[in-house]
């Protein structure tokens, strides 16, 4: 599951967390390049003058270091990331300074503080849109700032050779933080993860054989080549109520999957029904294979665990 978004010149990806950003080329599950898979926020909803730590599940298979810069817009006029970008250029242009939360090779975390006007800043028919939109960029090489560049206010250069990187090289995507006087959303919990049907704890590295598929379907393998995968919310993961505007809400939760080779029979599933099936590719012989399991609520809530398997 990912979208994503081309306007005026530059690749922005959402999934109201940072999507994965890639061409259609390879299976959205299959993490071949470089990808920010999610970003979670200590405090999904949060309360004005509150502070909020952002953490990012991010991998490049070529191992580059990345290079990161983090911004944020206040109440942006719509919930895509074009607006919150467009607010953040504009500021930079007046001031003539980006004005970065954060900035530095590695630097995949950051600490937003929620505005205390946040809420009264707007009319108060408004006040149930009031959000943050937190600006990242990931860059694996060397990132420069142009705050009147006519298109993304900076620019991501390849180490060594100074190329300026394509627009799908690099990640640019937007987490928005939720501001309430009340309201609250917990994080999804993922109680377990099961490898075939057992329990498979985040230590034990899995040892399994590679079938004859080279493609994209895992309904090539043999039967006994395909494994059948599960990460387990718990059953507080599924919050359900009031909220302080009169709302009622339900929440929905998916499963997202994700593996540096192979292929999985879904790449996203509900979390009431989470069992997957995956299977190594040829490729995949002799390698360690990592794996991601994403949990996703309906109201901008993250978690993640990681698991790694070796391939004979």
């Amino acid at each position: 599951m990912k979208a994503s978004a081309w306007s005026r010149s530059f690749f922005v990806c959402a999934l109201g967390v940072l999507g994965a950003c890639s061409e259609p080329q390879e299976p959205g599950s299959r993490v071949v390049s470089l990808r920010v898979l999610a970003q979670e926020t200590d405090v999904p909803y949060a309360r004005p003058g509150e502070s909020v730590h952002i953490r990012s599940l991010a991998f490049d298979p070529q191992g580059r270091t990345i290079e990161w810069a983090w911004a944020t817009c206040v109440n942006p006029n719509s919930s895509e990331p074009l607006n919150c970008i467009d607010q953040i250029a504009t500021e930079a242009g007046a001031s003539g300074t980006l004005p970065l939360l954060a900035r530095g090779p590695g630097v995949d975390a950051v600490d937003v503080v929620v505005p205390d006007d946040v809420l009264t800043s707007l009319p108060e028919a408004a006040r149930s849109n009031a959000s943050v939109g937190v600006l990242s960029v990931a860059c694996p090489g060397t990132l420069t700032l142009e705050t009147g560049a006519a298109d993304l206010p900076f620019r991501c250069a390849e180490a060594g050779s100074g190329r300026v990187l394509g627009l799908d090289e690099f990640i640019v995507g937007v987490k928005r933080i939720v501001a309430r006087n009340q309201d609250r959303n917990q994080n999804p919990v993922i109680a377990r993860v099961t490898f075939d049907g057992s329990e498979w704890p985040e230590d034990e590295v899995r040892s399994v054989s590679p079938c004859s598929e080279t493609g994209d379907d895992v309904g090539g393998c043999a039967d006994n080549l395909q494994h059948e995968l599960s990460a387990e919310l718990t059953p507080d993961s599924f919050e359900r109520g009031e909220t302080e505007w009169g709302d009622r809400f339900d929440e929905q939760l998916i499963v997202q999957y994700f593996a540096t080779e192979g292929n999985f029979e879904s790449e996203v599933r509900i979390a009431d029904s989470p069992k997957n099936k995956w299977a190594p590719r040829q490729q995949a012989s002799g390698t360690d294979v990592a794996l991601w399991f994403v949990a996703h609520d309906s109201r901008g809530g993250v978690n993640w665990v990681t698991r790694r398997v070796h391939v004979d």
